[in-house]
């Protein structure tokens, strides 16, 4: 994802919108290239395997490290610059702790979202997973760490998700929707793609 960013960014190659990766390499299209594949590859093993944790900050940022530990030194690393995407302008830094301290806790108080009716469910992930993308800890991967992320929280909850069930431009919708309206399309997305009782 291209950022609205400052040329004098840590994270970047100067003068550039490309990041700086463990393969030196200096061409947009193909860091997305090789990004994507090491990160498929990542992903499809923490669907065979998750990362175990306690559905904390800590879980939270490990799955990042996974899925970027190939090509990024700062997979798993909290972002000290500020980012924005067209309008929408993400957590200050300084602010970015405080926020997802409250923010798991949410999780953490409703028990990881255990033993409730689906609708209530979805009501809580959507908030939740709104907050989160509004928080956006990373300074590149953040979607695709949330989504996993969320995928381990449907599995805790004997809940199966599928992001495949709908395409890019309905998902972006959804959250670009609960940063400027409200959670609706988000609620909807999540109605459509989790099914009940076939997780382990």
């Amino acid at each position: 994802m291209k950022y609205n960013l400052n040329f004098h960014s840590k994270y970047y190659y100067q003068n550039t919108q490309i990041l700086k990766n463990k393969f030196n390499i200096k061409n947009y299209d193909r860091l997305i290239e090789i990004e994507s594949d090491f990160t498929c590859l990542r992903l499809a093993e923490l669907y065979v395997k998750p990362i175990n944790g306690k559905f904390d900050i800590k879980h939270f940022l490990n799955i990042h490290k996974y899925i970027f530990q190939d090509v990024y030194d700062f997979a798993g690393k909290i972002r000290f610059e500020e980012i924005s995407k067209g309008n929408t302008h993400f957590c200050k830094t300084v602010f970015i702790m405080e926020n997802l301290n409250v923010i798991f806790g949410f999780l953490k108080n409703l028990n990881i979202f255990s033993n409730m009716p689906l609708p209530v469910f979805i009501e809580n992930s959507a908030y939740f997973l709104s907050e989160l993308n509004m928080i956006h800890p990373f300074i590149e991967g953040n979607g695709r760490a949330i989504r996993e992320f969320f995928r381990c929280i449907c599995e805790y909850n004997n809940l199966e998700i599928n992001w495949q069930y709908a395409d890019k431009d309905t998902i972006l919708e959804a959250f670009i929707g609960s940063a400027r309206e409200n959670n609706d399309k988000l609620k909807l997305l999540l109605d459509k793609i989790i099914n009940i009782g076939v997780g382990p």
